[in-house]
Order: C-alpha cells, then structure tokens, then sequence
C-alpha cells in the first residue's frame, strides 16, 4: 500500500496525502524522490529542525543530491526576497526579516517571469511537507507555484497547532485546493519499530475523537496517566528520569515555561530546555540593545538573564539590576566591586556579556538557556572585535545555527511546539487542571501523546 501512495505522489500534477504523527511521512518524500520522481524536488517544509531530518534521510538512503532541494518555505522566500527586494516591494530590513511582509513580498516575485523561469528551470517538482502548518499567505504564495509545476502536499489536521500571527489554513480548503486523494499513511512505524505497536494502533484509534475535541479514554489505554501535586513533582520527575532508559522528553505548556524551579531542577539532571530556532529570548534583548531606550535596554538585559539562569539569589538579582540600571552600588564582594569599577554608565553589549561570565561562576546557578548564552558571547565578542551592528550579528549567528540537529537530545524540556516533529523513546506530559485554558489545544495534547516510542507518561497536575 506505501509504495502505491509514493508511486501516486510521484505522478501526480496535484493531490495531498494524510498522513499521522509517526506513520512514515518522513520515509514516503524519501522514497518518493529517491525511487520514483524523475528531476529535482523542491521540498519545502516548516522548521529548521524537518529540513535536517529531511537531508539526513535523503543521505541515509544515499539519494543523489541533483534529485532534491530541502528547505523550509520561510528560508526559500527570503532567499529570493532579500535577492530582489526591490521587485518583490520589501521595504522592511535585510538583515533581520519582516515576516509579515515577506510572504506578500513572494508572492509578488511570483508575477516576475524571471522568477517563475528561474523556478520551471530549477526543479521538476514541488512537494510540501506539514501543510497543516501554512498560514493563509503561506497557502497563498503555494497556490501561486501550482501552475508552475507539479505541487503535492502532505500533512495531518491533528498537528496544525502554529499560527500564532496569522490563522492557519483550514484543512478542508487544502483538500479542496490540491483536490486528488493520494492516499493516507496508516502504518504506525514509529512504534512498530519500538516494538510497541499497541500504543501506536491506540494512537490512530482516537483521530476521530481528537477530531471533535473528544479526549479519549485512558482506561485501558498503554498510557501511563498519575495525578501528581505540584510539590512532589521535582522529585517524581527526578525519580521517573532515572527509571527510564534511553531519550526522554518532558513536555510542559505551550506558550509559556514551566516553573523556575521546575526547569532548574530538570537542568541540574542534564536537560536541556528546548528553545525555538530565532532564540527568542536573545532576539528580544538584541532589538532592545540596538534601539531601546536606556531603561527598556535595562529591562531586557534583566529579564534576559534571570530567565537564562536559574539559582540567582535575591541579592544577586538585586546586584544585577542595579548595575544594569547605572545606579551607584558599594558592594563588598571583589568580583562584583571590579564590576562597578569597569561599568558605570548601565547597560552596554560588554556589560551584559561580563554579566554572564559572573553569573556562571555563582555556586548553584545553572544555565537554562545554553544555545541563547553561547549565541550572545559570539555576537557580543563580534560586535566588540570588528564594531559591527548586533542585529546584522544575530541574524548571522542565527543562519551559522538553525541547521543544528535536536535529535541526538537526550534529555529535553520543551512545549509541544518545539518537540513536535521530534521523536523520543519517553515523552512526560505535565498539565494542570485548567489545561484547556492554559496549557494547549486538543491538538497540541494529540501532539504531546505521539512524541514517546516507548512510554507516554501523562501527569496530571493538582496543588
């Protein structure tokens, strides 16, 4: 049956597959490009993180690379964007993209017949991965590539939880724009191969229920669902890492972090607190570096570092917001004397980055944000060594880094946007009572319960 929908993708002038968390997508644009598509793919998708586990499959299979292209469709526009600007009508910066505008701005680049040559003689074929993740202007700017070759999509209602500025395209006007059923994945891979394929089959059985916003009946299920007060959760967390063998990843709101105390003690057993691709946290302060006010540049720098590091006393914080702040300080401690010495006119890039280096060697803080940190040294030592803009320095430090691969992460925190797309052997979901209100969609806990190959924990949280 697989081979069949990979054969009906490769000949297909349009059409989508349906295809469930962990039943094989990644396999069936590999296989489809490697065995039955003749010239070159482009293969768009949505994150940094599914362009790596794209490549590394397409090298795994040893698929030659003149049969593929693999980017996310962000990456794809602004690279004929910031080429082009002035014919896509961009006016926003080149360093730092204006999503809002670039989609329109693409879109625009597509009425260009040097683009649309530029495209038809580049590649043979469009294939998307995750349409249940494009927005409206991301459809959009597809449906413009539609007559210009042929264009199949693939994708899962259940997992488009994105969106945040934009709405997401309602899958029924997928299926009514692409109009060819191609087929649907329906083998559960991912825990076939874990030799668990009971949580799997349970898994497809509930589609229809999540569907309706219908949580399913965890009584006979192969979840593993506890009720757990907030003050004993470090502990059972702890305990439960310890008792597990192999990747595990704890899974906590979706907009937000879980608690302070929680993320440091999760930190002091060797995870790492997932973070999105663009480093938010970083770019907030770099934005404010570059043109805040004296008091916003303040202000960012100290939200910055206490959500970096966890353990900070509160003398410490203290300490750190009065010299962010250029307010005259007498302290006794040498360390922190040497530092009021050096800086007496509040927040500057080499403050911020002295701020770090004193803050890592406080007994009991731990680094929360280890990918934002490292990031920061690098533009700051930049921006020190050659005066070049902190902006044009993230936006290189940030293309230098969203390549980097998350699926070598053994032990992980992150929301389940950040993990969706990502596999482990256990996932442990947290939520509160009010989950509904506070926590995520129906969608986002569909996403959550696919994570784990082995075990799925699911923890229910009361005080």
């Amino acid at each position: 049956m697989s081979d069949e929908v990979y054969q009906a993708i490769a000949q297909a002038s349009s059409g989508f597959v349906e295809s469930p968390a962990g039943c094989g997508k990644t396999e069936a644009i590999i296989r489809t490009v490697g065995t039955y598509c003749n010239g070159r793919q482009l293969i768009l998708t949505h994150t940094h993180a599914g362009v790596d586990a794209l490549r590394q499959r397409f090298r795994q299979h040893a698929v030659p690379t003149v049969k593929y292209h693999v980017d996310t469709i962000a990456g794809w526009s602004w690279g004929w964007v910031r080429k082009y600007p002035d014919n896509a009508g961009y006016t926003g910066s080149t360093e730092i993209a204006q999503w809002n505008d670039v989609y329109a701005a693409m879109s625009a680049l597509l009425q260009k017949d040097f683009v649309k040559l530029g495209i038809t003689n580049s590649y043979s074929g469009i294939i998307v991965d995750e349409y249940q993740d494009c927005t409206i202007p991301m459809h959009q700017l597809i449906v413009q590539l539609k007559p210009l070759l042929p264009c199949r999509v693939l994708g899962d209602d259940l997992q488009g939880i994105f969106g945040f500025n934009d709405p997401l395209i309602d899958w029924s006007d997928v299926t009514g724009e692409f109009v060819n059923d191609l087929g649907a994945l329906q083998t559960p891979y991912r825990w076939v191969n874990a030799d668990n394929e009971a949580l799997g089959r349970w898994l497809l059985s509930t589609r229809s229920g999540f569907r309706q916003q219908q949580e399913p009946d965890y009584g006979d299920s192969p979840i593993d669902r506890r009720t757990v007060r907030y003050a004993e959760l470090g502990p059972q967390l702890v305990r439960l890492t310890h008792e597990k063998q192999g990747r595990i990843c704890v899974i906590g709101p979706k907009t937000r972090p879980l608690s302070a105390r929680i993320e440091t003690t999760l930190v002091n057993n060797n995870y790492r607190v997932l973070e999105p691709n663009e480093l938010s946290a970083l770019r907030a302060l770099i934005l404010s570096l570059s043109d805040g006010s004296p008091t916003q540049k303040s202000n960012a720098a100290l939200a910055f570092l206490i959500r970096a590091y966890g353990g900070l006393s509160s003398n410490d914080k203290t300490f750190i917001e009065k010299i962010l702040r250029g307010e005259d300080q007498r302290p006794l401690r040498a360390d922190r004397r040497q530092l009021c010495e050096n800086h007496h006119n509040g927040t500057t890039p080499q403050l911020v980055f002295d701020l770090l280096e004193y803050t890592e060697r406080i007994d009991g803080t731990s680094c929360k944000l280890s990918e934002s940190v490292s990031a920061l040294k690098c533009i700051v030592e930049g921006h020190r060594e050659t005066g070049t803009d902190l902006k044009a320095l993230y936006a290189d430090e940030i293309g230098k880094r969203k390549y980097q691969s998350r699926t070598n992460v053994y032990r992980c925190i992150g929301s389940t946007l950040l993990v969706k797309g990502l596999e482990f052997d256990h996932a442990v979901i947290l939520r509160g009572a009010d989950w509904q209100r506070s926590w995520g969609s129906h969608k986002d806990l569909y996403v959550a319960l696919t994570r784990g190959s082995k075990t799925t924990t699911l923890m229910e949280l009361t005080t």
